[in-house]
């Protein structure tokens, strides 16, 4: 019995251990200058954001500063420290807050790393930054702090950086989460986040079209009408003619565009007015004519629409359906009274109950009844003091004269009675 007591015990512990937060390291060996990459995950559900003051560096009791950053998706934070020097030292991640079993825990985190030179390793990799969560098109720096050339692979493409040089990749994934790999001493992972995905891989366009923003992204609600403006501007020697849009979303009308002069920056104006919620994306694809060569420019969209009454906070995007969530998809007369998000399906689900938003519009007409009352009111007022007011007319010159010489003969003959 007691050995069965035991072998439970033991059991019971390794259950609790499987869900307390973890932090892993890419590597162990970590040189200056290089970027260190990591995770923290449990085996329960994380119920606070860890933010970037809640991670402190130690160099024994001293506290010592590091650039670093923290982000959160599917359950797993993604952390990047940028070392700058030798030594060891220590992180500590307090209050990090998860779920066992409707059971809330708290924990703190403290985990010791050396960061040494290395005598025969004259390669060190810096990238910045150390993970991507953007909705512009992503960007990674690769600075070689070492002392002899780097040769790092990404994407099938061998990248070339010598001592204390600096390379960047432009790219657009094909998802919203993804890793990016990039190879050369060691085997570098690197978590995107890049809601702006639309399933195409896109590769950057040598071309004298050029736009800005390169990303077309907002935050629309229903019935609201909005414009956007996107810069085109024409790099090269000869006009650009014949130009034709294409839109993937009906809601989005273009204005008629002209042809566009040698170095001329036209804007490009854009109405939308969109009728139903839910998380859109696309292109606007633009040809033209120029050197007597057909092109095409494609600018994604990342388009988030909310029925009216939503807040900022909506706007999030789930790789799940709603049916897999487990939830409703509301109209474009309904409003979630619990928590909503968009899914890959595009669209707008509801986690609760979809209400009329009847409701909140007779609310907006009594307050124009109410406003009217006063202004009525108001008025009145106001039109009764300018009777008034009119009643009582300024003297003439004449009636002044008048009013003043009778006066003085009340005075004079006051003045003989008395006499």
């Amino acid at each position: 019995m007691k050995q069965f007591y035991f072998l439970f015990s033991i059991f019971y512990f390794l259950s609790l251990i499987s869900a307390t937060p973890v932090l892993n390291f890419q590597y162990d060996q970590i040189q200056p200058g290089e970027t260190i990459l990591a995770t923290v995950t449990s085996q329960g559900t994380f119920t606070r954001q860890i933010e970037t003051t809640d991670i402190t560096f130690l160099e024994g009791r001293k506290p010592v500063f590091f650039e670093h950053d923290i982000t959160f998706y599917n359950n797993t934070y993604y952390l990047y420290i940028y070392t700058t020097r030798s030594g060891n030292f220590t992180i500590k991640i307090k209050n990090i807050l998860f779920k066992e079993s409707d059971e809330l825990n708290s924990e703190t985190i403290q985990q010791n790393f050396t960061v040494q030179d290395t005598t025969n390793q004259t390669q060190i990799l810096s990238i910045k930054p150390g993970f991507i969560f953007t909705t512009q098109t992503p960007k990674i720096e690769l600075t070689n702090k070492g002392t002899s050339t780097i040769n790092a692979t990404f994407n099938k493409d061998i990248i070339s950086i010598p001592p204390l040089k600096t390379e960047e990749i432009i790219f657009i994934p094909t998802k919203i989460f993804s890793i990016v790999e990039i190879s050369s001493y060691k085997n570098f992972l690197i978590p995107i986040i890049y809601p702006s995905a639309n399933g195409t891989f896109q590769v950057k366009q040598q071309l004298d079209l050029k736009p800005n923003p390169k990303l077309l992204f907002a935050e629309l609600f229903i019935g609201n009408k909005s414009q956007e403006i996107i810069q085109l501007f024409n790099f090269g020697n000869e006009s650009i003619t014949n130009i034709s849009i294409i839109l993937d979303q009906s809601f989005i009308k273009a204005e008629p565009i002209r042809n566009i002069s040698a170095r001329e920056v036209y804007n490009l104006t854009l109405n939308l007015a969109p009728q139903t919620p839910g998380y859109f994306n696309g292109n606007i694809n633009i040809t033209y004519i120029q050197y007597n060569k057909k092109n095409t420019l494609q600018i994604p969209m990342s388009l988030f629409v909310l029925p009216q009454g939503s807040t900022q906070e909506d706007f999030q995007i789930s790789e799940e359906t709603c049916e897999e969530k487990n939830g409703t998809s509301c109209t474009t007369d309904e409003i979630c009274d619990g928590k909503a998000f968009f899914t890959k399906n595009n669209e707008y689900c509801c986690i609760g109950a979809c209400q009329s938003t009847a409701q909140n519009e007779n609310g907006f007409g009594y307050g124009w009844l109410i406003a009217i009352i006063i202004f009525i009111a108001l008025a009145g007022g106001g039109y009764y003091l300018y009777k008034k007011q009119k009643k009582v007319k300024p003297q003439t010159p004449d009636e002044k004269i008048k009013e003043t010489s009778e006066k003085y003969s009340k005075r004079i003959r006051g003045g003989l009675v008395n006499s």
